[in-house]
C-alpha cells in the first residue's frame, strides 16, 4: 500500500501536476480508479498543500443504478469532509444531437462539466483516474483503428488542467489497495459489456495477449507510451518553430505559406496542416486522408483549386499559400472584393484616403530626391503640365508599361505573370493616369516612373497603411 502511495506521490512532484495552495478537482465515477485516486489524495492534501473538489456526472445511460452510484458518491465525500458536485446530464441525447457515440458524448460531457466546475470554483487543476491498464488499453485502440504518433503516446500524465496522479499504477495493486483499505467501489455493470470498443479490447484481446504472447504487456505498453510521449514533445516542439516561420494566423483565416514546402520533411508538413486547421476549428479533427488531400494541394496542386473540410473550414491554394477560412467568411470575402476600389482622383498636393484598402495616398512636390522608397513611393517627373493621377481598381481594357519592353500589355496578362489571385485582382489597388496604369503597389512600376526630371521637379506619390 505505501509503494502506491509513494508512486502517486512521486508522479505528482515529477510533473508538477499540483502546486502549493491549489483546489483540485476530482472527477469520480465511484468505480475502484477514482475512488483509490480520491483517497489517496485526501491523505496527500496536507502534505502537499491543496485542497480537493469532488465531482461526478450521472451520465443518464443506467438509470436507477446511476442515481445511486451518484448518491454514494456524494455521500462518501460528505463522510470525508470535502465539497461535492453531482449532475446529472442527459448524454444519449447530447450523442444523437452531436452524432456521436455514446462513448464519445460521455467523454465530450465529462470534459465540459469538468471544466466549468474548475472555472466556477477557481480551480487550477482537474484529477482523473486513468491508470497503467488504461494507458495499455488506449495505446492497443489506438493502434487497431489507426494512429500516428500522437496517438501512440496513449494518455500523457498532464494535459493541463487534467492530470492523472494514478498513470503509474495497476489496476490489479488499486483493487489490492481498496481492499486493504476498506474502500467498497461500486461497479459499472456496462464494463462487461461488449458492445464498445474500449470492453472489448479490455475483456478479450489484452487478456489474450497476455496469455498467448507477452505476460507483461501492461508495463511493456506503458513504457512504449513514455517513449511516445517524449519524441512526441521533441517533434511538436520542432513543429512550433517551423510554424513561427510560414504560418500567418489572423482574425478570419490561416495562411500557410509555401516557400520551403518541398524541403520540410512529410512528418513535419503533416502536422503543419493540422495546426493550420486547428487554429480555426479546434473542437474538431481532420482524418489522414484529409490532410493527405491538402499537402498534396499545396505540393502541385492547382491555384485556386478548395477543398472542404469538417467544421465548415475551406482551403484554397494560392500563389504563394494555402490559405484555411471557414465557409461564412468567405462569402462575405467575396462579396467584399466585387465591390472593387471606386475610382478618385489624387489630391495634389494632398491625401487621399481609400476606404476600400484602409491605405492613403500622400501626394507632394519635390525638388529633391533623397532617399528612394521603391516599395511604397513612385515619383513622376514633373515637366510641364502632370496628367490627373488616379486610384481604383482594374477596368476592361487596362494596360500597362513595364520596364524592358516597348509599347504596352495587357494588365490582365501582367497581374498573370506576377501570380495576383483571381479573387484578389478586382481589389488590388492600381494608381493611373486617365488612360494607363503607371503604379500596382508591391507588385509593378510602370517605365514612365522613376526618371530623371529635365526640369528638377517631381511628384511624389506614397502609399500609406
Amino acid at each position: 500500500m505505501e509503494h502506491i502511495i509513494a508512486t502517486v506521490k512521486d508522479t505528482i512532484l515529477q510533473y508538477k501536476m499540483i502546486n502549493c495552495g491549489e483546489l483540485v478537482v476530482a472527477g469520480v465515477s465511484g468505480g475502484p480508479d477514482s475512488l483509490a485516486m480520491l483517497h489517496i489524495l485526501k491523505g496527500l492534501q496536507a502534505d502537499l498543500n491543496f485542497k480537493l473538489q469532488v465531482a461526478h456526472v450521472d451520465h443518464s445511460f443506467r438509470g436507477k443504478e446511476a442515481e445511486d452510484e451518484a448518491a454514494w458518491v456524494k455521500m462518501i465525500a460528505e463522510k470525508w469532509e470535502l465539497p461535492c458536485t453531482v449532475a446529472k446530464i442527459d448524454v444519449p441525447q447530447i450523442a444523437r444531437e452531436k452524432g456521436l457515440s455514446f462513448e464519445e458524448a460521455g467523454h465530450y460531457v465529462r470534459k465540459e462539466f469538468f471544466l466549468k466546475l474548475a472555472k466556477d470554483r477557481g480551480a487550477k487543476k482537474i484529477a482523473l483516474g486513468h491508470q497503467a491498464d488504461d494507458q495499455a488499453e488506449t495505446l492497443m485502440m489506438h493502434f487497431l483503428v489507426g494512429t500516428g504518433l500522437g496517438g501512440l503516446q496513449g494518455i500523457t500524465p498532464l494535459n493541463f488542467p487534467f492530470v492523472r496522479p494514478l498513470i503509474f499504477v495497476k489496476r490489479e495493486d488499486i483493487e489490492k489497495y481498496c481492499q486493504d483499505n476498506h474502500l467498497e467501489p461500486r461497479r459499472d455493470s456496462s464494463n462487461e459489456e461488449n458492445i464498445y470498443l474500449r470492453n472489448k479490447v479490455r475483456n478479450q484481446v489484452l487478456p489474450w495477449l497476455r496469455e498467448n504472447i507477452n505476460p507483461n504487456l501492461t508495463n511493456t505498453l506503458n513504457r512504449t507510451a513514455l517513449i511516445m510521449q517524449e519524441e512526441e514533445d521533441f517533434i511538436q516542439k520542432e513543429m512550433e518553430k517551423l510554424a513561427a516561420k510560414i504560418v500567418l494566423v489572423e482574425k478570419a483565416k490561416t495562411s500557410l505559406y509555401l516557400k520551403e514546402w518541398n524541403r520540410i520533411h512529410i512528418c513535419l508538413a503533416r502536422r503543419l496542416v493540422r495546426f493550420a486547421y486547428k487554429t480555426l476549428c479546434d473542437k474538431q479533427g481532420i482524418s489522414f486522408s484529409h490532410v493527405e488531400k491538402i499537402r498534396h494541394l499545396a505540393e502541385g496542386g492547382q491555384v485556386g483549386k478548395i477543398l472542404q473540410l469538417p467544421g465548415g473550414i475551406l482551403v484554397e491554394k494560392g500563389y504563394k499559400e494555402v490559405v484555411f477560412y471557414h465557409k461564412g467568411s468567405a462569402i462575405n470575402e467575396i462579396a467584399r472584393l466585387r465591390k472593387g476600389i471606386k475610382k478618385q482622383a489624387i489630391k495634389i498636393p494632398g491625401t487621399t484616403f481609400i476606404p476600400e484598402t484602409g491605405q492613403s495616398i500622400f501626394a507632394q512636390i519635390i525638388e529633391e530626391v533623397v532617399e528612394e522608397k521603391k516599395e511604397i513611393q513612385i515619383l513622376l517627373p514633373w515637366e510641364k503640365d502632370l496628367p490627373k493621377i488616379y486610384a481604383r481598381s482594374r477596368m476592361s481594357g487596362d494596360r500597362f508599361s513595364p520596364l524592358g519592353m516597348k509599347g504596352t500589355k495587357k494588365l490582365k496578362d501582367l497581374m498573370l505573370e506576377k501570380r495576383i489571385p483571381q479573387k484578389e485582382r478586382d481589389h488590388t489597388l492600381l494608381i493611373t493616369t486617365e488612360d494607363e496604369v503607371i503604379w500596382i503597389p508591391g507588385v509593378a512600376v510602370s517605365k514612365k516612373c522613376n526618371n530623371k526630371s529635365k526640369e528638377g521637379r517631381y511628384l511624389a506619390i506614397t502609399l500609406v497603411d
